[in-house]
């Protein structure tokens, strides 16, 4: 499924079809929205190049927030494309100019998934465009891209909602979409609940007719999927809350991913549960879930 003027590209995170997605807005200028990983940003020329020859030139490059799988590629795309803006919310634009800190904390975070990601390039503060939320950008031809603070899987962490065509660009605030691991995205280092919870109601109320998920892919049943997810994620804390009566964290992982709908995933697919089961533990022994 495609709404009009949007293209999904394959970013191929870890290695893996239909897990990572770009997504190419036609205006009068183009844009992106997401980066994919640093180790995907390579193919995400090739597949540029091959949607439009050597004139595709994006004026923006949108990321929902600074995750490695979101952002990691977006500073070996700014070097390919030096007048393109990054837009990133304010809080997250320092670690795009120095990925040191962001590194790390992926390191720590999810060191078996971290080769996987590749190394961030830093971006040069003169293409970073810091926002907030409330933000439109009209990319011509009708398309106006609206930024919507959604704090809750991160504080910076914002979506996109394109009006023409009632597109909601959701990155993880709606979780994964067709994807085979299937998990509340609640991962380290706090995963605010109550945040998350407000901005699911922030996103309803807009009423897309789709919406457009970096993991994986784009559907019409928009209001169906916020109200299921809204539900798993309050099942999902529960779950794990009662796990913690009886078990170690080491423990309520092996459990999960013991469980069916988990136990045949690929292995990078398996670090990802892992990383939101204890990324859920941490909000919980934090007070933020």
């Amino acid at each position: 499924m495609s709404a009009p003027t949007i293209d999904v590209l394959d970013a191929q995170q870890f290695g893996l079809p239909r897990t990572g997605a770009i997504y190419l807005i036609h205006g009068s200028q183009l844009a992106l929205i997401e980066s994919g990983t640093a180790t995907a940003a390579e193919g995400t020329l090739q597949q540029l190049r091959a949607s439009g020859g050597t004139a595709v030139s994006p004026a923006f490059i949108f990321l929902t927030h600074i995750h490695l799988d979101h952002a990691g590629g977006a500073g070996h795309l700014a070097r390919a494309f030096p007048d393109a803006k990054i837009v990133v919310h304010e809080r997250g634009a320092r670690h795009l100019a120095n990925p040191s800190q962001l590194i790390e904390g992926v390191r720590c975070a999810a060191p078996d998934l971290f080769p996987r990601y590749g190394e961030p390039l830093p971006i040069p503060e003169q293409q970073l465009l810091p926002v907030t939320g409330g933000e439109v950008f009209d990319l011509g031809h009708e398309i106006q891209l609206e930024v919507i603070a959604t704090p809750g899987h991160a504080s910076h962490h914002v979506c996109y909602y394109e009006r023409t065509s009632r597109t909601l660009f959701t990155g993880d605030a709606a979780g994964n979409w067709n994807n085979p691991a299937d998990v509340p995205l609640t991962p380290p280092p706090r995963f605010d609940l109550a945040r998350g919870l407000q901005t699911l109601a922030t996103l309803k109320r807009l009423a897309p007719t789709y919406l457009a998920f970096t993991h994986f892919g784009m559907t019409d049943d928009a209001l169906s999927h916020l109200n299921d997810y809204e539900r798993r994620l309050i099942e999902w804390f529960d779950d794990i809350r009662t796990l913690r009566t009886s078990l170690a964290s080491d423990d309520i992982v092996k459990q999960i991913l013991n469980r069916p709908r988990y136990a045949g995933l690929k292995e990078a697919e398996r670090s990802v549960v892992a990383m939101c089961v204890r990324g859920a533990i941490l909000s919980i022994e934090a007070g933020s879930a």
